[in-house]
């Protein structure tokens, strides 16, 4: 992308989150469907997919293939991470936790679960596999070296995770459904300050945030396209509902965030299917 001299360079990124779309279960595919076209709408020069693209990718690899195909939809070019409904959760006590096997489909289908992109000039993207922090798994340490050698970099940096590091404040005790538990929070804090982060993007809560921090990197949690959720069944959180994408305009200087509640999206609240989509997790 050329710049004239006096002309600010702009770069769009759309971030769509928590899509939840799979094959025996396709009460959100509709909601996908016109997301993928607000999205090409706006021509974005990047898409991210920032987690649970599948309904049930981390038992089902049909889930995980129909999520693949659907991902031609978008006519720019995408970047994804996994989420819990995809690989499994960071819990060791959960019915399906991460795994060495879950995270083998998720790279059988959509490739790395982590990646790096210096694709847009003057910042790094750095997409880290939530699912694993704090885990012990090896693939853990793996990517702690990973993200410290992707650290090391003069460009502004951008980190993107499907699980948010805390719902109320850095200190707060673990919740390891719903964020990253607190060591694995913690030190990600501490490497992403030194290094210069400017921001970390997190979805998984189906809500829209913007916390702008001076000394660390602002947080930013990024809607759903698929589902809502009833406050009295989730833990103590802020934001705000909402179902949407979200954009993204990088510039040499800075950038903004704009949460976008997409038109036509179906206002779908995952409590009143009772059960029969997925079993409530505790707050």
């Amino acid at each position: 992308m050329a710049t004239q001299q006096g002309v600010r360079r702009l770069t769009r990124i759309a971030v769509i989150a928590d899509t939840h779309i799979g094959v025996s279960k396709t009460n959100f595919v509709d909601n996908w469907r016109r997301a993928a076209e607000r999205v090409n709408d706006r021509r974005p020069d990047l898409t991210i997919l920032l987690g649970d693209l599948t309904f049930d990718g981390a038992n089902s690899d049909d889930d995980c293939a129909f999520a693949k195909e659907a991902l031609a939809d978008l006519k720019s070019p995408c970047l994804v991470l996994p989420g819990n409904h995809d690989v499994g959760d960071t819990d060791r006590g959960s019915r399906q936790p991460a795994n060495a096997e879950r995270i083998a489909r998720w790279v059988r289908h959509f490739g790395a679960d982590r990646w790096v992109s210096d694709e847009i000039a003057g910042w790094r993207l750095i997409g880290l596999n939530a699912q694993i922090l704090g885990t012990g798994l090896s693939e853990e340490a793996d990517q702690w070296r990973f993200l410290e050698e992707a650290l090391l970099t003069d460009r502004r940096i951008l980190l993107f995770t499907h699980q948010p590091l805390f719902l109320e404040h850095r200190q707060e005790g673990d919740r390891p459904y719903w964020t990253s538990v607190a060591t694995a929070r913690l030190r990600l804090l501490d490497v992403a300050t030194r290094a210069g982060a400017v921001a970390i993007f997190s979805a998984h809560m189906h809500r829209a945030l913007s916390f702008v921090s001076s000394g660390e990197p602002s947080l930013f949690w990024v809607p759903a396209t698929s589902f809502l959720t009833r406050d009295t069944s989730m833990p103590p959180q802020n934001g705000a509902g909402m179902l949407g994408v979200t954009f993204l305009d990088l510039a040499d200087d800075g950038f903004s965030v704009a949460f976008d509640p997409t038109p036509g999206l179906e206002p779908f609240h995952i409590e009143d299917f009772n059960g029969t989509l997925y079993p409530a997790p505790g707050k």
